[in-house]
């Protein structure tokens, strides 16, 4: 299999987009085969260079199935979802999220390669750019298993939610063992996203209604619920059920009785104003 290879064609999909939103992380959901990407794979490449000169740019959604698709060979049944983001001081990286395990040797034997775009003035072929792409790395996902210590990521969505908020959350599944770690981006300063490790009696559902927030929570092998109707046993793509609104999905826990009050904050004068 070839490490090269070139687009035949100049199509706005070819070209570099301009908009912000394209250089900001960014999950697309694809065609996957429906397997559980809990125990899947993540396979990543940046990418280096442009004509030998560094690329500030970005690849469009269309161009990063094409790397995946021609230039690795790989089939879009393999892939749950892909991601691409880049950073201040990193490269345009590109992680590519699969349902099932692989075999890394195997998957592309060259730690580099090539990727060829037509450049939008070419009057023939030939008339090309060359990006010079980098493997980062692959691994397989190892799914948390109850009993572990297990390291967990607890993403608030903004800066209104603290430790001591998420810590009696956290408890109801397993005992909290450590501190909470913040998360800082390329210029050192800290995000919305916290880490820590619990040693789990139980699988944490992957939303939680924490202090008047919607807060996500992510470890190895976390059960996927559905977006559509919250339920487990598969994603919202595969859903024939219902829709259900997050605030029944919010009245839905606080009526198990299993979370206090307290521990909801602003989603308890939600639910009550409209009871």
């Amino acid at each position: 299999m070839s490490g090269t290879a070139k687009r035949q064609a100049t199509s706005p999909a070819d070209k570099i987009p301009n908009n912000k939103k394209s250089m900001q992380g960014i999950t697309k959901k694809a065609s996957g085969s429906g397997s559980d990407p809990s125990k899947g794979s993540l396979v990543k490449f940046e990418v280096v260079s442009i004509n030998d000169k560094p690329f500030y740019g970005s690849f469009t959604e269309a161009e990063i199935l094409y790397v995946w698709e021609k230039i690795l060979g790989r089939s879009k049944d393999e892939m749950f979802a892909m991601s691409y983001n880049r950073s201040l001081t990193r490269n345009f990286r590109v992680t590519y999220k699969l349902t099932t395990q692989i075999e890394t040797s195997a998957f592309y034997p060259e730690p580099t390669f090539e990727y060829h775009r037509s450049k939008p003035e070419a009057t023939s072929e030939d008339d090309f750019d060359i990006f010079q792409c980098r493997f980062v790395g692959y691994s397989n996902v190892k799914p948390a298993e109850l009993g572990q210590l297990t390291r967990i990521t607890v993403k608030t969505n903004d800066f209104a939610v603290e430790p001591h908020q998420i810590t009696p959350w956290l408890a109801k599944f397993g005992s909290v063992s450590s501190n909470f770690d913040y998360e800082r981006n390329s210029l050192g300063i800290r995000t919305d996203i916290f880490e820590t490790e619990i040693l789990l009696k139980k699988h944490i559902p992957e939303y939680l209604p924490i202090a008047g927030r919607k807060v996500v929570v992510s470890y190895p092998g976390i059960p996927r619920f559905c977006n559509n109707c919250f339920q487990g046993g598969h994603l919202k793509r595969n859903c024939k059920l219902k829709k259900k609104e997050w605030l029944e999905r919010v009245n839905e826990m606080r009526s198990t009785g299993d979370f206090e009050d307290d521990m909801f904050g602003g989603w308890i004068a939600i639910l009550d104003q409209i009871a």
